[in-house]
């Protein structure tokens, strides 16, 4: 820019044959002598091709940025249609599992039953035989579609709150009235803490390992379960290296007597479906545990089993002091 009297921020592009390319600003203005009436000029030359290229770098940055957000924007939008897409799917699952799929299965319990009752002289022991299998099946089916049912329902709830779990362990031991009276189990627990958690959630996880003790107890030996609870400091998971270790965890474990597992089906027994013991002995589709691993995992969290066939099992959930 040229004033009266002065040149100032003039950007002159100039090769050098050692040096090559640099970009230089120029500024100059003129002085008076009082010696005599001599004009003088003061020029001063910066060679600011550094700042030139970092200024060159971070508008080429920022454009790239804009731009990687704009296309993280549209992809969004479209991970969200197709998030919705699927939701609304689920949803039509949810109608079709506990409507259309459950009505037939109703009828063909309801037809063997009525099939039973009024032609089993008729139709001979070995049919008679083959449709109670044929009952116990559907009974098994829809036993299996309310647990799909309820899995995608519980993993549906997301609003976290403060969740007293020494209420919710009363809640839960509730459910259990008859299971407890009829297997004389003896239950005790530990002061449990207040935690900001998904309440259906922690319902859920409590009602199923407090299920799973109660079931899986030896023969003719009342069930002893105890809940425990302690805090695991800043730094005491080496364990678990996907945990974040700069904040503190409640360790809560539900231990029982009853007929344990064996320790290298620790990991399988969380997948869906997976059931180590016969549906002669032990009712059930696989789906609590797994179900039980997602909460956990859901709320920043872990669940890990250590048993041992015959020497009862215990289950260590651990959960973070707040989310």
């Amino acid at each position: 820019m040229a004033a009266e009297g002065r040149i100032t921020d003039v950007e002159i592009e100039h090769r050098f044959e050692d040096i090559g390319q640099r970009t230089l600003l120029l500024n100059a203005c003129r002085i008076a002598a009082k010696e005599n009436t001599e004009i003088l000029i003061l020029v001063a030359i910066e060679d600011v091709t550094d700042a030139r290229n970092r200024e060159t770098d971070l508008v080429s940055f920022s454009r790239e940025l804009e731009n990687n957000v704009a296309e993280r924007t549209v992809s969004l939008a479209a991970s969200n249609a197709s998030l919705k897409r699927s939701n609304d799917s689920l949803e039509q699952f949810a109608t079709i599992a506990s409507h259309d799929l459950q009505e037939p299965l109703r009828k063909i319990r309801t037809f063997s039953a009525l099939l039973h009752q009024r032609h089993n002289k008729e139709i001979g022991a070995e049919a008679c035989e083959l449709i109670d299998k044929i009952s116990v099946a559907a009974q098994r089916m829809s036993g299996l579609i309310n647990d799909v049912l309820n899995f995608s329902k519980v993993l549906d709830a997301s609003v976290f709150e403060r969740v007293d779990l020494n209420g919710l362990l009363q809640n839960v031991m509730g459910d259990f009235d008859l299971q407890i009276e009829e297997k004389s189990a003896i239950i005790t627990h530990d002061k449990l803490p207040v935690i900001r958690a998904v309440p259906l959630q922690m319902n859920q996880l409590f009602y199923n390992l407090l299920g799973n003790a109660i079931k899986f107890s030896k023969p003719g030996v009342s069930p002893v379960i105890h809940i425990s609870c302690r805090v695991l400091a800043v730094g005491e998971l080496p364990g678990h290296l996907h945990l974040d270790d700069s904040t503190s965890f409640y360790e809560i474990v539900f231990q029982d007597n009853g007929i344990g597992v064996d320790q290298k089906f620790a990991e399988q027994i969380f997948l869906i479906f997976q059931r180590l013991n016969t549906r002669e002995h032990f009712e059930g589709t696989g789906i609590g545990l797994a179900l039980c691993k997602r909460i956990v995992q859901g709320h920043e969290g872990e669940i890990y089993m250590t048993s041992a066939e015959g020497g009862g099992t215990q289950f260590h959930v651990i959960l973070p002091f707040d989310q």
